[in-house]
C-alpha cells in the first residue's frame, strides 16, 4: 500500500448485485463472500436461482442480504394488470420502457411488485438488511415517494444511495424530495468498484468521504469484479480499507 498524506481508515461496503438471477453468479458471489472480498449482496426475486441462493445464506450471517428491488428484468412476482405498460409482449419486465408510462396506476402496481419482493425474501426466512435496484430504478423521481412508502411499510431503513463518483454523466438520487423517508441510514459515498479504482487507485489520492457502498457484479458477462476483488486492489490504494456489511451502518 502506498502512503497517503491521510492515510486513516476508509469502509467500504462492497455488495454483489444480481444474487439468484443465476447459478453462477450465485457461485462466483458465495465464493467471494467465503475468500472474505465482501459482505453484502442482494437478491433479484424473480431470478431463476433465487431459491438455491436463499438456501445458502444461513451459512454467511457475518454478511447482509437485502432486496434488489425490480421492475425491468423477468416476470413479476405479481399479476397486476396495471403493469402492463412497463411490461413487453410475452409479460416480462423491459429495461426500456419509457418513464411517460409510470403513470399513477402503474406507480401503484410498482409499489404492491416491491412489496411482493420483500414479503417474498422474508417468507423464505431472509432478514433483509437493506433495498438497492436493478438498472437503480429506485432513483426514478416519479417512484421516490413509493419507495418511502415501501421503506415505512416494511422497516427497512437501508438504502443505496446516490452516485458520487460517476463512471458517466448521470442524474443523482434526489435526497432532497420533500418526501424522503427521513430514518433512512445509507453510506456517505456510492459508486461501482472499478470507478472507484479508477479515481483512486494508484494515484496518492484518498477520498473525501469515509464510509462507502461499492457496487459489484460477479459473474456476470464481462466480469471484472471478481479477478479485481481477488487481486491486490487494496494494495493499489493509499489509505488502508475495512470490508463492512449493511448491517454496521
Amino acid at each position: 500500500m502506498n502512503s497517503c498524506p491521510d492515510d486513516s481508515m476508509v469502509s467500504c461496503v462492497i455488495n454483489a448485485d444480481d444474487l439468484g438471477i443465476s447459478h453462477e453468479v450465485n457461485e462466483k458471489i458465495f465464493q467471494l463472500m467465503d475468500q472474505g472480498h465482501l459482505r453484502s449482496s442482494t437478491l433479484i426475486m424473480n431470478g431463476v436461482a433465487v431459491e438455491a441462493a436463499v438456501a445458502k445464506i444461513p451459512n454467511y450471517p457475518h454478511c447482509s442480504f437485502g432486496i434488489h428491488l425490480n421492475i425491468t428484468y423477468g416476470r413479476p412476482l405479481t399479476g397486476s394488470s396495471a403493469l402492463e405498460p412497463i411490461l413487453d409482449d410475452h409479460g416480462y419486465f423491459t429495461e426500456g420502457f419509457s418513464r411517460d408510462r409510470l403513470t399513477e396506476p402503474v406507480q401503484q402496481a410498482v409499489f404492491d411488485e416491491w412489496s411482493a419482493q420483500v414479503d417474498a425474501a422474508r417468507a423464505m426466512g431472509v432478514v433483509v438488511s437493506h433495498l438497492d435496484s436493478h438498472h437503480h430504478v429506485h432513483r426514478i423521481p416519479a417512484l421516490f415517494p413509493w419507495l418511502s412508502r415501501l421503506q415505512r411499510h416494511h422497516g427497512i431503513h437501508r438504502l443505496r444511495g446516490s452516485w458520487t463518483v460517476f463512471p458517466e454523466v448521470g442524474a443523482g438520487y434526489p435526497f432532497g424530495h420533500p418526501q424522503a423517508f427521513q430514518e433512512t441510514r445509507t453510506t456517505q459515498a456510492f459508486t461501482a468498484l472499478h470507478t472507484f479504482m479508477h479515481h483512486f487507485g494508484n494515484n496518492h489520492v484518498r477520498p473525501a468521504q469515509r464510509i462507502w457502498e461499492l457496487m459489484t457484479h460477479p459473474g456476470a458477462p464481462n466480469d471484472g469484479d471478481t479477478a479485481l476483488l481477488q487481486g491486490t486492489w487494496k494494495e493499489r490504494l493509499c489509505f488502508p480499507v475495512e470490508i463492512l456489511s449493511f448491517h454496521e451502518l
